[in-house]
């Protein structure tokens, strides 16, 4: 088909728009047939356009489906189901009856579903299909259809209903007498059963599943041999098949197998080659993690901008139009300004100049240390708040795709307040640590010591300055990176600060007034936020770092 429609190339641009239309969609639909990634949406959503003005029901449905397609390709899952489910809609409304549509449709969906994890709405979507199937009387995707409605029960652990549902999958592969369907079913519900302890009935099933086999399906067919032997402890024949499994380039396989292989290892003696097998899979693990984690992020960021991306997209022509008014009447008044204050500008401009860039790099640290605050604790409560109102709301209106994207950012949330807990947790620890220290309890000593006479050496204060370091991730650097011409006297002053030394006692350690101290504080207030204040906001600022 492909190469029919390039035999158009040259002449399909001399047509009526409805025919170029309609060879372009014949074009999207030839690439995805092969399997051809689309990396822009600019075609599909030109097509979409025209047989949505045109109010074609006849292309629009197929059209919306491709468009799904093509974001599905762009990674943006959301925007995927929202234009499959528009075509749903649109067969709906218009009374369509195109089972092979819809069942590629529910299909897609539930591919998506299972991306991201949205197993609640997996098994009815897939059932849809399931149904389109049975009404096509396609025997081969109502194989796929049950073995990914038991797959979407085995990812939430529902054991009954995924073992009914595999088996029935390979009842029908069986019946239609396909041996590639049913061996490969085997094979993936060996793996099943070996979960369950079904060890006997496993080891039937590989040994059938293993006569049809193509190099992709080698590395989990290894795995699952593997996995086998090792729980009926043959542990000579799982490490064989487990190096076997190695020479897959699936990160995945690969650092299962070298955590087999050493725990293997282990139970053998071998504690030296468990060692070394635990590296390698410590390296691929770490690799793999960083893919995992990148993936979960896009998917967050996708769920979390969707319905912003919405909403900004309908009102982007009036607020283009109010962002180039602003512009145009800032910059009038700008001048004006400018022109009015020349000379008070240029006196001032350096001053100013260095109090904004003190300012802007204390608020990126303030920021970042926010990460880890009560305070953004008690606002992320506020947040899950909200959204479990909006969850409550969206239940209601029975909008799922508005329930599952708030449901995620509210586990997101909750996550996010349950790792700032545990480093609040790990840092109270630390802190406990530092109060047990020699060099603390010296400090102390000279601070509460009535002797005037009582000095602290260089190496005192260096020692003081590693274990606050040490306490508080960096301190000092962070110090200098707001104040970088910081003196002697000013660093020391931060460092009884943050070890919780009274200015009274900072005068004895210092042999210094009281007063002295309070001035040097001030001062040291505006060089590290760029504003003035008093000293009791200098210590508020040295213990938030």
């Amino acid at each position: 088909m492909k190469a029919v429609l390039g035999t158009w190339v040259d002449s399909i641009g001399h047509c009526p728009e409805r025919v170029r239309m309609y060879y372009n969609l014949l074009r999207v639909k030839a690439d995805d047939k092969v399997y051809v990634t689309h990396t822009s949406d600019s075609l599909i959503l030109s097509i979409v356009r025209y047989y949505r003005e045109q109010r074609d029901k006849t292309h629009l449905p197929e059209a919306l489906y491709y468009a799904g397609r093509t974001y599905s390709d762009l990674k943006d899952a959301p925007r995927a189901l929202e234009y499959y489910q528009r075509a749903i809609d649109v067969m709906e409304r218009e009374e369509l009856t195109d089972y092979n549509l819809l069942s590629r449709i529910y299909s897609q969906m539930g591919t998506l579903f299972f991306y991201q994890e949205l197993y609640d709405e997996l098994p009815g979507v897939l059932r849809k299909a399931y149904q389109c199937d049975l009404i096509l009387k396609d025997s081969a995707n109502l194989v796929f259809d049950l073995r990914d409605i038991g797959r979407s029960f085995a990812a939430v652990e529902r054991q009954d209903s995924a073992d009914w549902y595999y088996r029935r999958a390979i009842a029908v592969a069986q019946q239609i007498k396909n041996d590639v369907l049913r061996n490969m079913l085997y094979r993936e519900f060996a793996g099943f059963c070996i979960k369950l302890g079904k060890y006997a009935e496993a080891y039937e099933m590989l040994q059938i599943g293993r006569t049809t086999i193509d190099s992709l399906g080698l590395p989990p067919f290894y795995a699952n041999m593997a996995r086998y032997y090792y729980c009926t402890n043959r542990l000579d024949s799982a490490a064989y098949y487990y190096e076997k499994e190695l020479v897959s380039n699936s990160l995945l396989h690969k650092a299962g197998a070298y955590e087999s292989l050493a725990n293997i290892a282990h139970r053998q003696g071998n504690d030296a080659k468990a060692w070394s097998l635990l590296q390698q899979h410590v390296l691929y693990k770490d690799s793999l993690q960083n893919i995992i984690r990148t993936e979960t992020m896009n998917k967050i960021d996708a769920l979390y901008n969707y319905k912003k991306y919405e909403q900004e997209n309908k009102e982007l022509k009036s607020k283009e139009l109010q962002r180039k008014f602003l512009l145009f009447l800032s910059l009038s008044l700008t001048l004006i300004v400018l022109l009015f204050f020349a000379v008070f500008w240029q006196k001032n401009k350096r001053k100013e100049q260095t109090m904004l860039l003190q300012q802007e790099k204390l608020k990126r640290q303030q920021e970042k240390l926010k990460q880890y605050s009560q305070e953004q604790i008690e606002e992320n409560k506020k947040r899950i708040e909200e959204l479990s109102w909006q969850l409550e709301n969206a239940v209601k209106d029975k909008d799922l795709l508005h329930r599952n994207l708030l449901l995620v950012q509210k586990e997101q949330i909750e996550k996010d307040n349950r790792r700032i807990e545990e480093m609040q947790e790990i840092q109270r620890k630390v802190e406990a640590g530092l109060y047990m220290t020699n060099i603390y309890n010296k400090f102390q000593a000279v601070a509460n010591s009535k002797e005037k006479s009582q000095l602290l050496k260089i190496e005192d204060w260096q020692e003081l300055q590693e274990q606050v370091d040490e306490t508080y991730g960096g301190f000092t650097t962070r110090l200098k990176e707001l104040y970088p011409q910081i003196s002697e006297k000013e660093l020391h002053i931060c460092l009884l600060i943050k070890i919780g030394v009274t200015p009274t006692q900072m005068a004895t350690i210092m042999i210094s007034s009281k007063q002295d101290i309070s001035s040097v504080r001030s001062r040291l207030y505006t060089k590290l936020s760029g504003t003035k204040g008093s000293s009791k906001q200098c210590d508020q600022l040295v213990q938030s770092l």
